[in-house]
């Protein structure tokens, strides 16, 4: 009698798994890592528009399997959701936010203020990467241009004050 009950939650348990999983595309160019983690290893870099498919969440990394059957770690904010079957998704994190209930007692659904996709974890294993910092030239324009950006989108120049910070406190 205990037999088909179990193998009705095991089947149950599997389908959340299963149904959850969703095709996504990369905004852009990443590494796929080995670990949730930026100095985790690399296993390959992925082009930019490339097709995943979406296998868990942690924090602000999301687990993904690529076309050729590689698996491993990317940022969230690069990976977008193919939603072109509604009902279909819908049916895949309605089962899996069931599953977060039954293993949790909680849906899942966070509210956060502050930067998106930090967790605990990454705060916990901060550590500066000079290499990272040294990459964000290749981002670097001269005044003249980012100048005529701003005039070309006719965004205006603000003036803008600072917090007084005598206080020690931020509000």
């Amino acid at each position: 009698m205990k037999s088909p009950r179990l193998t009705l939650l095991l089947l149950a348990a599997g389908l959340s798994t299963a149904a959850w999983a969703e095709n996504a595309t990369l905004t852009r160019a990443s590494d796929l890592k080995a670990k949730p983690f930026t100095d985790a290893a690399t296993v390959t870099r992925l082009q930019e528009q490339s097709q995943v498919t979406i296998i868990s969440n942690d924090g602000g990394w999301t687990r993904i399997r690529t076309s050729s059957g590689q698996t491993g770690w990317v940022r969230l904010l690069y990976v977008r959701p193919n939603r072109q079957d509604d009902t279909v998704v819908g049916i895949g994190k309605s089962l899996g936010t069931l599953g977060n209930v039954v293993r949790t007692g909680s849906t899942g659904n966070t509210v956060t203020t502050g930067a998106k996709g930090i967790s605990k974890d990454d705060l916990a294993h901060a550590a500066p990467n000079f290499q990272e910092v040294k990459r964000m030239d290749q981002y670097k324009v001269s005044t003249g241009e980012a100048e005529r950006f701003a005039r070309n989108n006719r965004l205006k120049a603000q003036e803008i004050s600072y917090l007084d910070s005598t206080d020690g406190q931020r509000n």
